[in-house]
């Protein structure tokens, strides 16, 4: 593709994104407001010149509504590092502990409950309280860095998925899967209901490929595909219900979820049980 020339619009909008580094394609184009060049090729053009200095503006679309946007992204080097402008080294150990946590959860939820994630910030010894745990949970929510679902659950955000991708790959390589149709990673999706198969799928990625087919067969293994069979948080999508398992799962990936579920109980047990002996004190 052609590259045009670099232009005072390219700076301006540069500069207009520097404060979010993160926005729906909608807002960027917004932004962009000039007929020199297309979308396409003021991006592009954009990206050759950003390119010397390791940067990038990427496109990825949400995990779950499908909507296009387009982050700011480091291209080279360990983006949590370079955190160190915005957050103390006690924090950036709390938000690589809080990224393993959900990244390695059990029953592929990849997300955290608040209870567990607070009672983190102990296990780590570090000077932060409970109640400061709390406010930077919320910072790092508001700065884009993890989502926060309606029960309660934290979850990587697309912002962490997209400028911390390599990061996630190298560290978490035999956790995380990328969607069979786009090739993102994705922690928000569709999975098939065979344990052993490795197929999965963003919401909107699935209704994408299964909208042309007359039957739903799973692309790896050719098994019936159930949509109700999904990857994350179950809170942020419309099922509200836990992820579904088939009885073609395995026995062991039965038993975990129940498992988790009575952790789950306990944590909040504890929560309450903590909270009695504050009062009382």
């Amino acid at each position: 593709m052609l590259i045009n020339e670099y232009t005072d619009a390219h700076r301006l909008f540069l500069q207009a994104s520097l404060s979010e580094r993160f926005f729906t394609e909608a807002t960027a184009i917004e932004i962009y407001l000039q007929d020199q060049e297309t979308f396409t090729e003021f991006m592009t053009t954009l990206n050759a010149k950003l390119n010397s200095i390791d940067l990038e503006f990427r496109k990825s679309h949400n995990e779950e509504d499908g909507s296009a946007v387009w982050a700011l992204v480091n291209t080279n080097g360990d983006e949590i590092a370079k955190m160190a402008t915005e957050y103390t080294p006690i924090e950036i150990s709390f938000f690589r502990r809080l990224i393993e946590l959900i990244v390695t959860a059990d029953d592929e939820s990849f997300s955290v409950s608040s209870i567990t994630a607070l009672k983190e910030v102990v296990k780590l010894k570090t000077s932060i309280s409970k109640s400061n745990g709390e406010i930077l949970l919320q910072r790092f929510v508001d700065d884009k860095w993890l989502s926060r679902s309606r029960g309660g659950r934290y979850s990587l955000s697309l912002r962490s998925i997209l400028e911390l991708q390599y990061y996630l790959k190298k560290e978490f390589e035999d956790y995380l899967s990328e969607c069979i149709l786009c090739y993102d990673i994705v922690t928000k999706g569709q999975r098939c209901e065979m344990a052993q198969c490795k197929a999965r799928f963003h919401h909107h990625c699935a209704r994408r490929y299964f909208d042309s087919k007359n039957n739903k067969k799973c692309p790896n293994c050719e098994i019936g595909w159930d949509s109700s069979n999904v990857i994350g948080d179950c809170d942020s999508i419309d099922s509200g219900s836990r992820p579904k398992r088939s009885n073609n799962q395995t026995t062991k990936k039965n038993t975990r979820s129940q498992k988790l579920e009575v952790d789950y109980d306990q944590m909040d047990q504890d929560d309450d049980d903590d909270q009695m002996e504050q009062n009382d004190e």
